[in-house]
């Protein structure tokens, strides 16, 4: 039960902010299948004559026959993309033709067509999901978008394009950064130069060079200081520092504006009426998710401002403007300030920027974030009221729903056929990197005996129940309108990433895989943009649709529009790695991983799978928290991390209160030791009582730590502890030169060596004996030597058996009894060698421990 409770703890603080469940997608064909076959092939309908793929283009070209002769090209002088194994499309896939918004639910094909080029016209919405770490892909992602809808932007203006990027953006978690991010660049005259370097954004700055955990956890405690939480407080406030700052610094783009939304949860909840008439009719319920919402945009010389949306009719309101119905203010709180009037009201960008820190302040990791809001109440707005508010993934990780409502309440005037937002009709990319290219293996059937009842009943289905609350959302949206289906792009995620093992946490460990992630983001933006979005104006604009074309041309032609100039993009998704070896090794493990996965052999979260395909092609982990250690394939990779993250969160316990602090401490060690790796205590502090020894303290100093059997369920963890105890005031009845009298023991120094090990049934072989890693049996060998008076006796005994019991590393039963004996009494000559009496000597006491990790 406890190794079961362990595993529940886990999925509930790790798990809480982690992405939603991947969305369904076609099982990856078997090796059986004949492998010529294309990923796209020909309809069944199209002609006997139907032309064939044109040619093969050299890395970096744009085919000729397949560019519209009045169509604007970039070509951009940057060093061309070499094609490496499973960068581009195989040969043999086609582009699919068509349209991808076509709606399945109109039975008349005339209406569902028009229906589909009025989305294909439209600006679209975007929505990411959270992501922890892999925020970094998804940075990668979108700041690839922002350039090719910059670039199709400049290039577009004879064709009265206009601006193709989003006019929302909405996100939770690590998607509310990424949506903020995504919304500013999409206004930033740097995405649209002749050439671009990803590494000069905003997104590379945020979330590889400062999302690390070695600026998360500092290794002096104290410089910066920790705060009340595990991750650095002061870390993160820098972090939006940087983004305040280019906000501010930023020319951007004259008249570009954004609605922004992000989920929060606001943990005390408020009451929200339900039903109509007085408060005799009606019922309130209890709300926790809330909707934050603004309207990001620049004025005068690309000056960036933010508002308050505008009461639906607003005469006060300028284009374009979010207008949102009376009925709806119960809904969205005013963010820093109180409305009167129309609403419109300025919104700092300060207290703008609290919004995605709010959003992503993930339990436990960080504190929550005051924000003050202002509640429609009933029929006015409310004084402003500090709401402390954490992570909007808990229960909304993926806020479709808002993107939808604030497409529709997206009010913009247009006087030209340049692209705008069609309230009815605009696409939604939906951004889950958990939707991915493959089915992942099924976990191994766990043995009967690892299970208990409640666990077969509840426990192993509570991180389903989590991720179904979150998707509850989007399931919803799509039961109100059962065509919005139709308009929602997902991309699909090609490559397996380092940064989304452990809970989604792994990418934080290693500054370079953070790295990777981005540029694998890059890659499948690049894959986007030449299948889901190619019918798009912007994309037709500049890679126009040629029929019959092999996909991989026409991702290359895509990639010569963005203009990239990055070495580490050449690296990942070219091969060219003579200036980033180690990246290449990585890019070099995650394709092996990605191969397996396609093959359906490959288990989702399994780290102990992406640890020995790093230790195969002999990785180097990036300087900081991972300290450059090669890779050996193993747990032991991760001990630098555990031994970081377990300092830090002996921290956050000795600042709580009261009896708190009892279970935390061994909770959170047995949790570090399933999630990261097993690691042995820095030392423990020891306070016995035992009848022949008297009342002692002590240390214990774990000097060497093992581990096996965690594949099988049955874990096997063993210490060797050096330890020493001091005692006095005990006592020695009927001893043989005093018969019937008690003497005192004044002082005693033990010294001993004990191997310590989880009560795990033995490997599993006795099984009612599996009682998890807060029940441990220790045994060891030790010497004893003590002053007891009246007459006046120093005594050894050496050597001397242990044997104990410990439960929760709080607190531990031992026994122990001389093996053999030597004394000098006073008075006598000679020192004095025998065994003792077993039963006399037999020492039982109980021992308190306070461990250290």
């Amino acid at each position: 039960m406890p190794k079961i409770l362990l595993r529940a703890c886990a999925v509930v603080l790790l798990a809480a902010t982690s992405t939603a469940q991947a969305q369904a997608v076609p099982p990856a064909p078997s090796e059986a299948e004949d492998s010529s076959t294309p990923a796209n092939p020909v309809p069944a309908d199209a002609p006997p004559d139907a032309p064939a793929a044109p040619p093969e283009a050299e890395p970096g070209e744009v085919p000729a026959s397949a560019v519209a002769e009045d169509v604007p090209v970039v070509s951009p002088e940057v060093p061309p993309v070499p094609p490496n194994d499973g960068a581009f499309a195989k040969d043999t896939a086609l582009v699919p033709e068509g349209t991808p918004f076509l709606p399945l639910h109109i039975e008349d094909p005339a209406r569902a067509r028009a229906l589909a080029e009025e989305t294909e016209r439209s600006a679209p919405a975007l929505v990411v999901s959270g992501g922890i770490s892999l925020g970094a892909y998804q940075a990668g992602f979108l700041s690839t978008l922002v350039r090719f809808w910059s670039v199709a932007q400049r290039e577009g203006a004879q064709a009265d394009l206009g601006n193709p990027a989003p006019r929302v953006w909405t996100g939770a978690s690590a998607g509310a950064v990424n949506a903020l991010l995504g919304g500013l660049a999409s206004c930033d005259t740097a995405f649209a130069q002749p050439t671009w370097s990803p590494e000069q954004s905003l997104f590379w700055t945020v979330w590889i060079d400062q999302l690390d955990l070695g600026r998360l956890l500092p290794e002096e405690r104290n410089e910066p200081p920790q705060g009340t939480h595990l991750f650095s407080e002061p870390h993160m406030q820098d972090t939006l520092q940087l983004i305040l700052k280019k906000a501010q610094t930023t020319r951007f783009k004259e008249d570009c504006t954004f609605a922004y939304g992000i989920t929060v949860t606001n943990l005390r909840g408020r009451e929200v009426p339900f039903g109509e008439g007085g408060p005799d009719a009606q019922f309130k319920l209890k709300r926790v998710t809330e909707k934050l919402v603004v309207q990001v945009m620049t004025q005068g010389e690309g000056k960036l401002t933010a508002r308050l949306p505008f009461m639906e009719g607003a005469a006060s309101a300028s284009f374009p403007h979010i207008g949102v119905k009376p009925q709806e203010l119960a809904y969205y709180p005013a963010l820093g300030a109180q409305p009167k009037g129309d609403g419109g009201h300025e919104v700092s960008l300060s207290n703008l920027l609290l919004t995605p820190q709010a959003s992503g302040a993930f339990p436990l990791a960080f504190p929550p974030v005051p924000v003050e809001v202002s509640f429609f109440n009933q029929t006015q707005w409310g004084p402003l009221e500090s709401l402390k508010l954490i992570d909007g993934g808990v229960l909304n990780n993926n806020p479709v729903d808002l993107a939808v409502r604030l497409g529709s309440r997206w009010v913009e005037r247009s006087t030209s056929r340049e692209t705008t937002l069609n309230r009815e009709r605009f696409p939604v990319v939906y951004l889950d990197q958990d939707a991915v290219a493959w089915d992942w293996a099924p976990p191994p059937e766990r043995p009967e005996r690892s299970r208990s009842p409640l666990d077969e009943a509840y426990f192993q289905y509570l991180g389903n129940v989590l991720n179904a609350a979150r998707d509850s959302a989007v399931l919803n949206t799509l039961e109100h309108d059962i065509n919005l289906s139709g308009r929602i792009q997902i991309p699909r995620r090609t490559s397996v990433l380092p940064s989304e093992f452990q809970f989604a946490m792994m990418g934080f460990f290693d500054r370079r895989f953070r790295e990777h992630d981005f540029y694998r983001g890059m890659q499948d933006a690049i894959r986007f943009l030449s299948t889901q979005l190619t019918s798009t104006r912007a994309v037709d604009l500049l890679v126009p649709r040629a029929g019959k074309e092999r996909l991989r041309d026409r991702e290359r032609r895509v990639l010569n529009v963005l203009g990239i100039d990055s070495p580490g993009f050449r690296c990942v998704v070219g091969n060219d790695c003579a200036a980033t070896p180690q990246l290449g090794r990585l890019s070099q493990a995650t394709n092996a991983l990605t191969r397996k996965a396609e093959a359906g052999q490959l288990q989702k979260g399994r780290v102990d799978d992406l640890l020995s395909v790093l230790g195969d092609v002999g990785y180097q982990y990036s300087e900081g928290v991972m300290e450059e250690i090669e890779a050996t394939g193993t747990r032991e990779d991760l001990i630098p991390v555990r031994q970081r993250v377990g300092t830090a969160f002996h921290s956050l316990v000795t600042q709580q209160r009261g009896n708190l602090k009892i279970p935390l401490r061994p909770a959170g060690a047995a949790i570090l030791d399933e999630w990261l790796t097993y690691s042995k205590p820095h030392h423990v502090w020891t306070l016995s009582a035992m009848r022949q020894r008297g009342v002692g303290v002590g240390v214990e100093l774990p000097f060497l730590a093992s581990e096996q059997g965690r594949e099988d369920y049955a874990y096997s963890r063993n210490e060797w502890r050096f330890g020493a105890v001091l005692s006095g005031l005990g006592v020695r009845d009927m001893d043989q030169l005093v018969p019937n009298d008690t003497r005192i023991r004044w002082a005693s120094l033990g010294l001993y060596i004990d191997c310590v090990s989880d009560m795990d049934g033995f490997s599993g072989a006795i099984p009612f004996l599996d009682l998890g890693p807060y029940v441990r049996w220790r045994a060891g060998l030790g010497v004893s030597a003590g002053y007891l008076s009246n007459p006046n006796e120093w005594a050894l005994t050496v050597p001397e058996a242990r044997l104990g019991v410990d439960l929760a590393e709080m607190v531990g039963v031992r026994l122990t009894m001389p093996v053999y004996l030597l004394k000098k009494t006073e008075g006598e000559r000679r020192l004095i060698r025998g065994t003792p009496k077993y039963f006399k000597e037999l020492g039982l006491g109980v021992e308190f421990l306070l461990t250290r990790w």
